[in-house]
């Protein structure tokens, strides 16, 4: 989409790196990875969803702007 409209849909970006960190965790051997590792890759996750979450919350009220 990005050739033809030349935007970046932040949606569809923050998606792929929520499903691809979800792929990472349940293949994640526990017992060969550092605590700090852990805490770094939660961190990932929540940072990626309070992202996610703040972007459809912005589309909501965009979308309620125009009525």
């Amino acid at each position: 989409t990005y050739s033809l409209e030349h935007v970046i849909h932040a949606e569809v970006v923050l998606t792929v790196a929520l499903i691809a960190i979800g792929r990472k965790v349940i293949i994640l051997d526990i017992k060969t990875v550092s605590g700090i590792t852990l805490i770094g890759i939660g961190s990932i996750i929540i940072a990626l969803c309070v992202g996610y979450y703040y972007f459809k919350k912005g589309l909501l009220m965009r979308s309620s702007d125009k009525f």
